[in-house]
């Protein structure tokens, strides 16, 4: 345990440059706070690099907090890793308004796609992949709806919000650390191919798409994909789609937030099957 008080200190600096925009992708870190959340990582063992406190009344009533939540005597169990700031710089590293006390600085699992899709080496699979959905807020919903409704896995296109981004990880309310999230290097056409080979089918958001009225998609293994917020998805991407679905508008809106049709289609993909328990 250590309790730091100058703003020199090197490792509060480290903490520091994870506000930087691009500093936690290069560290593969994201800051955490929250008791609520903080307290469901350590219970669901995801890997902390820090575990930082605000040295005050505040943080003292976290870490009590934490202990009875988690049933684990944190300041032992956890002492390399353990912090404590003084109140004045918590401030500067908390982004909330009024905070808890308590930071988690932690490290989302992380895979290849070769590595998801041996994992997934079964008779059904959904994943959803997300191309060119810039909005962190809505990429972090969109992670949220996807672990909720059971879906295996999110693959994200590199022009869309990484997972890094501090909104992302507010947005997605901790999914990030509990579905499997591959940040693709390649083109989705250049994917294609090997997602058929695995008997993958592609289905495309689109408003050109097929009416979702007239029947969901049904495969036993599905990739859905939902495009940017403005453009959609690419040329490219929808001409390797195996078919693409639009859902009907029957109001005055001409479109709906992707995050809000995403969850739709999502929702009517996994709808009746057993592993929701409807």
């Amino acid at each position: 345990m250590r309790i730091i008080e100058s703003a020199d200190n090197p490792l509060f600096k480290s903490f520091l440059r994870l506000k930087l925009p691009h500093q936690p992708k290069k560290e593969k870190l994201v800051i955490v706070e929250g008791t609520r959340h903080v307290a469901d990582l350590i219970e669901n063992q995801i890997k902390l690099d820090h575990l930082v406190f605000s040295n005050d009344d505040r943080g003292k009533h976290a870490l009590n907090n934490l202990e009875g939540e988690t049933r684990i005597n944190l300041s032992v169990v956890l002492n390399d890793k353990v912090c404590w700031l003084a109140p004045h710089l918590f401030e500067r590293l908390s982004e909330m308004k009024t905070h808890q006390g308590v930071i988690a600085i932690a490290r989302p699992p992380s895979l290849t796609l070769k590595e998801l899709f041996d994992a997934l080496e079964r008779s059904t699979a959904r994943l959803l992949l997300l191309e060119g959905v810039q909005d962190p807020g809505n990429v972090g919903t969109l992670i949220r709806t996807a672990d909720a409704l059971g879906f295996d896995g999110v693959l994200l296109t590199d022009s869309s919000a990484t997972i890094y981004n501090p909104k992302t990880v507010a947005a997605s309310m901790g999914s990030i650390f509990y579905i499997p999230i591959v940040e693709l290097r390649s083109e989705i056409c250049r994917l294609a191919d090997d997602m058929k080979r695995r008997r993958y089918v592609l289905v495309a958001s689109d408003i050109e798409g097929d009416n979702l009225a007239s029947g969901r998609p049904q495969a036993p293994k599905l990739v859905l994909m939902m495009g940017n917020e403005g453009k959609g998805l690419s040329e490219e991407t929808l001409a390797v789609a195996d078919l693409s679905i639009r859902i009907p508008m029957r109001g005055k809106a001409e479109s709906l937030n992707v995050a809000s049709a995403g969850a739709i289609l999502m929702w009517e993909i996994v709808r009746g099957e057993s592993k929701l328990g409807v």
